[in-house]
């Protein structure tokens, strides 16, 4: 929790006088002053004539909250502003129990605090945890003391171990048992707060309004320390209700800057610092997404480039391709036709060359049949050469009958 606190809007005193003068001019100006707890969060309205819109009255609400609100010892320029408080804290005896805190009587926040540090306890008790929440329904209707003990002590183990559960009850009580607190987004989770709490935040019944505003508070605070939820995004979703689309924002801040309190000037020096970090990590992020851009619609274009060539390269390879498919084909077709030709030639050679065979046994064997004739005539002498030519004649027969095989 932050340690000074000041309204959402930027401004906690829209008449432009210092905070630490509270005094009422007259009789008239003391009725309408009414009495605030120490740190409790109000919603006025402005000074000026009622609006004939119902609904303007949005724009002109403004949280006013101490500037001692947010911290554990009260500011230099605050001053206490109910009876309780301006006890001397040394004289004040607060045992370190929720149920003496949430009892009828008020305690001093400051003073309950001491005396958890002083206890060193690191749990409440069961039965002071049971007594005190059913004494919060009866004793803080308005959520005040809540809100200030989280305001000052959620750092306590002790309060932080009770408080952040029982407010996640208080948020569920709120926006219905439906809405699961641990998977909706932060976001959507506020929405369903703002939802729950619009009407009695801006009607007329000033302990409604301020019961509003106190749980808005408590739920804001639960979601930014339990669901890490985003600050711009909540000031975005409660800018309506604190300032209105037509407020004079800039005007806030510069009298919050000018003439606020302490806590104000604090907070206000804060959200401007917030504002510049983050808009020049935006500009960062911008540059680096131009420069990403650039970068990006460089290497496009080369790929774009290089795509045009290769789609080129593949046109020109399809087309070689294709020349090669048909003289391929081509090719086949010329072997296919040499090759009947050539079985057709060799065919027809060996018929030839088997009719000259035949044709020249023929002759050979009328030879051999010759020879046989002239040997049964011839004498002795004449005998021996024609059987060597008988001889020769067989083996030619021979050999010309194997080659026509």
């Amino acid at each position: 929790m932050s340690g000074d606190q000041i309204d959402p809007s930027g401004q906690g005193n829209p008449r432009g006088e210092p905070q630490g003068d509270k005094h009422p001019k007259d009789a008239q100006s003391s009725r309408d002053t009414e009495p605030q707890k120490e740190g409790t969060a109000t919603l006025s309205r402005k000074a000026g004539p009622p609006s004939n819109n119902d609904s303007a009255w949005t724009n002109q609400s403004i949280l006013e909250e101490p500037s001692g609100g947010g911290s554990l010892s009260v500011p230099d320029d605050a001053k206490p502003i109910d009876a309780h408080a301006e006890k001397d804290a040394d004289e004040t005896t607060v045992e370190p129990r929720l149920q003496v805190y949430f009892g009828p009587n008020a305690v001093q926040v400051a003073a309950f605090v001491r005396a958890l540090k002083a206890a060193k306890l690191r749990r409440f008790d069961p039965d002071d945890i049971r007594i005190a929440e059913a004494a919060v329904a009866e004793n803080d209707k308005e959520g005040s003391r809540l809100w200030q003990l989280v305001t000052h002590a959620s750092s306590l183990r002790p309060v932080s171990t009770w408080g952040w559960p029982f407010i996640h009850d208080r948020i569920n009580a709120l926006v219905g048992a439906q809405v699961n607190l641990s998977q909706e987004s932060p976001s959507r989770i506020l929405s369903y707060v703002i939802t729950a709490i619009s009407d009695a935040l801006l009607g007329e019944s000033r302990q409604h309004a301020k019961r509003a505003e106190n749980d808005l508070r408590l739920a804001i605070a639960w979601l930014l320390e339990r669901r890490n939820a985003d600050v711009t995004d909540v000031v975005a979703q409660i800018y309506h209700l604190f300032v209105g689309v037509e407020g004079d924002v800039e005007g806030r801040v510069r009298r919050a800057v000018s003439i606020g309190s302490k806590a104000e000037l604090q907070a206000s020096i804060a959200a401007i610092h917030l504002i510049n970090d983050q808009i020049r990590a935006a500009k960062h992020e911008r540059d680096v997404e131009r420069r990403e851009r650039f970068d990006l619609k460089g290497a496009l274009d080369e790929l774009r480039e290089r795509t045009a060539r290769d789609k080129e390269a593949i046109h020109r390879l399809e087309d070689e391709k294709a020349d090669l498919e048909r003289q391929l084909e081509e090719e086949r077709t010329k072997a296919e036709s040499d090759r009947r030709h050539h079985a057709h030639s060799s065919t027809q050679r060996q018929a030839d060359v088997t009719t000259s065979l035949q044709r020249v046994k023929g002759l050979i064997v009328d030879a051999a049949e010759a020879v046989q004739i002239a040997m049964k005539r011839a004498d002795e002498g004449s005998l021996r050469g024609l059987q060597a030519a008988e001889r020769r004649i067989i083996s030619a027969i021979d050999a010309i009958t194997g080659i026509g095989k």
